[in-house]
């Protein structure tokens, strides 16, 4: 009895030493990396602060001179306009182009300048019908290829930034036919299927969106399913909790000179998984897609949070209003999120290297 009692007192000896070294290294260990963590933080917090108070100046002054510019070029442009308004011959035009190609190049993100174009254009096209001879006529012409050219550059530049943020599809179509894009994720195009789970989407196909016997359903031996019975049908696809993706359907009304007359329908398309379901047809609206219209400004958000945008970037085969002319469109998605400040993809980068980055001590 005295040995084991001699033996558990030797065990809680050590114990009480153990702990007591223990405790020792913990509060070495502490005292160190206590303050490291505290340095750690507010390092981290002193570089966030210096980031944002060095990125709100650089807007406050970069805003300042956008403003003192805008003024500048607004009011140039207005002078100019009213010098020559009874002039309006083609170097008065010429000097309203290079203010407008101005405007657009450098106000793209906060000003909409599409009437200014159009208004322009419409007066081109107008001193063009009304030229007597072909010289003159020629001059009119060069100054329409140069304003539309202006508008199509800076409408690709847009172009070519949004699609870093989302999806495009470029197509052709005359008037009268119809077209489906699917407005899908670029990686979830490939992995859904069509209703018999073998076939996949393509980005653009010819035609509706919903054929109308699918669009009404099929019975046995595929007669059509009454209107009714489609209706509760379509009413069952929102509350069974199926995957919602959208797509618009384009039906073209006219190709004109410069733009092009778009009927547009959004169809909500409903996943089982990764099977497609049915569709639900949106109300139909009219586009009227140009050269000026700046994917930045003029796009339709959609019920899911994301937009798009038709970008028009060419007419071929055919004169004005001929059917068989050609509109070499573009269909643009992307987020809703995205904000057209110039600085914004500067400021989201500095950001992504704050994160990243070691502390340097």
């Amino acid at each position: 009895m005295g040995d084991e009692a001699g033996n558990t007192k030797d065990l809680w000896d050590k114990w009480e030493s153990f702990a007591k070294i223990l405790a020792g290294v913990c509060a070495a260990v502490g005292a160190i990396a206590i303050p490291w963590f505290i340095n750690h933080y507010t390092e981290e917090n002193r570089k966030s602060q210096v980031y944002v108070q060095m990125m709100t100046e650089r807007e406050k002054s970069d805003t300042s001179i956008r403003e003192n510019m805008f003024k500048a070029l607004l009011d140039g442009y207005l002078k100019t306009l009213g010098d020559d308004v009874k002039k309006e011959d083609p170097e008065s035009f010429g000097k309203r182009i290079v203010f407008l190609e101005l405007l657009a190049v450098n106000f793209q993100e906060f000003f909409n300048a599409k009437p200014l174009f159009e208004e322009v254009y419409e007066k081109l096209v107008k001193h063009r019908n009304a030229a007597k001879d072909a010289f003159s006529r020629s001059a009119w012409m060069e100054l329409e290829k140069k304003i539309t050219g202006v508008a199509k550059e800076t409408a690709s530049r847009q172009a070519t930034t949004l699609n870093t943020i989302g999806d495009s599809v470029v197509f052709t179509m005359r008037t009268g036919e119809m077209g489906c894009v699917h407005l899908y994720e670029k990686m979830g195009i490939e992995t859904l299927r069509k209703r018999d789970g073998a076939t996949r989407f393509k980005n653009f196909e010819e035609g509706e969106c919903l054929p109308v016997q699918a669009a009404q359903g099929e019975g046995k031996s595929g007669t059509a399913t009454p209107i009714g019975q489609a209706q509760n049908r379509q009413e069952s696809l929102i509350t069974k909790g199926y995957q919602k993706r959208q797509s618009i359907q384009l039906r073209v009304v006219e190709v004109k000179e410069a733009s092009v007359a778009v009927e547009v329908t959004v169809y909500a398309d409903f996943f089982n998984g990764n099977t497609y379901v049915g569709s639900e047809p949106g109300r139909g609206f009219p586009v009227n897609v140009s050269y000026f219209d700046l994917p930045y400004m003029d796009n339709i958000k959609l019920v899911d949070g994301n937009r798009f945008a038709l970008v028009l970037n060419g007419i071929y085969g055919g004169s004005d209003g001929s059917e068989s002319a050609e509109a070499d469109i573009e269909a643009i998605r992307f987020r809703n999120d995205f904000m057209s400040l110039r600085d914004r993809p500067l400021f989201e980068e500095m950001l992504k290297k704050l994160q990243q980055s070691p502390t340097a001590h």
